[in-house]
């Protein structure tokens, strides 16, 4: 197989985001060894992995398709939804590492086809609502709905005119209950025929395989500039954590071909290369507003909240994304600068003082596993 490019990748843009793939039988290239290495690697590198993640969703924010879906499922608005949604998806995450996804009878096996489920569902809301909007129905009924959310900043009537977040909310809401949360097969392949595309616009895939690729190239391509994040590892090591993304890519609905981690070390750092110079730096300077300040600020305050750290300012963390795509530094007040300079020192010192990685570990696996976010 060659090594993807960016060009590979955006042929996914009119495939439905789950390919049907079965969720019970691992593919034929899996090696549990090299998956489970990864799994370690995580469990070894936490906190540097939640921060490169952390910010990569910051950064993506700014990805105009990815930030859609964010705000169509109205959980990205506000301080509490938003730390609500992603201390969620770090409870998610830590389950996937800790626990063993290929076993089909196993909590974190179940959790990975409930987001799978979750991607469809939403999809297909999606496809529906924007059929109705483009037919003219239910218009009148949302204006004085969508008013309201302007006041507050939370919806752009004129770029989203189709949202209609309490269906979505429902929809959300009604996957979150499932049982087991195991893939129905059937299912998904009547969602990749109804599910994704809109009639009279038969190239518009919502969260289409390109954007499933996308999203996973945020979990995985910062922690490949793992100075950044203070982790001290070897490129073994990098390609075990690659493997292991490219088999939740998999259980996730990603097509192999599409797989962004389907490469070694340096094809992968290529095609994140490719992705951060052509999508993601032009986003992040010109981003689709007023959506991205509203999402950017109620993250870097939900995630304020949660863990209580009063030093965290959304300028500190803008100026720390900056340093990473290798963008010159805002201007800042001092204090903020300040904070900057402490939070790029802790990181570099996590994994140098002995002792310190595996209590700070310890507490933030803690601290995400609590319940009942306030």
């Amino acid at each position: 197989m060659q090594p993807l490019t960016l060009a590979d990748l955006q042929k996914g843009a009119t495939s439905p985001g789950d390919c049907g793939a079965p969720h019970d039988a691992m593919p034929p290239w899996m090696d549990r060894q090299r998956f489970d290495r990864g799994r370690e690697f995580i469990q070894r590198h936490l906190m540097g992995v939640f921060l490169s993640q952390f910010m990569a969703l910051l950064i993506g924010f700014s990805v105009t398709p990815l930030l859609d879906v964010l705000m169509y499922t109205g959980k990205s608005s506000t301080t509490e939804q938003s730390m609500r949604r992603y201390i969620s998806t770090g409870r998610r995450l830590l389950l996937w590492h800790d626990g063993d996804v290929w076993d089909v009878n196993s909590k974190a096996h179940a959790s990975v086809m409930k987001v799978r489920n979750m991607h469809g569902q939403v999809a297909q809301a999606i496809t529906k609502e924007r059929q109705g909007c483009d037919s003219g129905s239910k218009q009148g009924d949302k204006t004085e709905h969508q008013a309201d959310n302007m006041k507050n900043g939370h919806t752009d009537h004129k770029r989203r005119k189709y949202m209609n977040n309490n269906q979505v909310d429902r929809t959300v809401d009604q996957v979150e209950k499932m049982g087991n949360g195991h893939a129905d097969r059937k299912e998904s392949k009547r969602s990749r025929k109804t599910g994704t595309k809109a009639d009279g616009d038969h190239d518009k895939v919502y969260i289409s395989q390109y954007d499933m690729a996308l999203t996973q190239a945020g979990f995985v391509g910062f922690v490949l500039y793992p100075e950044k994040f203070g982790i001290c590892c070897t490129v073994a090591e990098l390609e075990d954590y690659i493997f292991f993304w490219r088999g939740i890519g998999y259980l996730l609905g990603i097509e192999d071909r599409y797989n962004m981690c389907s490469g070694n070390y340096p094809e992968t750092c290529s095609l994140i290369a490719q992705i951060e110079n052509e999508v993601v730096k032009p986003a992040f300077l010109n981003p689709p507003q007023p959506d991205f300040d509203v999402a950017t600020t109620a993250f870097v305050e939900g995630t304020k909240r949660y863990f209580q750290d009063r030093q965290m300012t959304t300028a500190t963390m803008f100026g720390f994304a900056r340093g990473l795509l290798g963008l010159p530094l805002a201007e800042i007040s001092w204090a903020d600068w300040c904070r900057l300079v402490v939070m790029k020192w802790m990181v570099w010192l996590v994994e140098r003082i002995p002792g310190l990685s595996t209590f700070l570990i310890r507490n933030l696996s803690i601290i995400v596993k609590r319940e009942n976010p306030d």
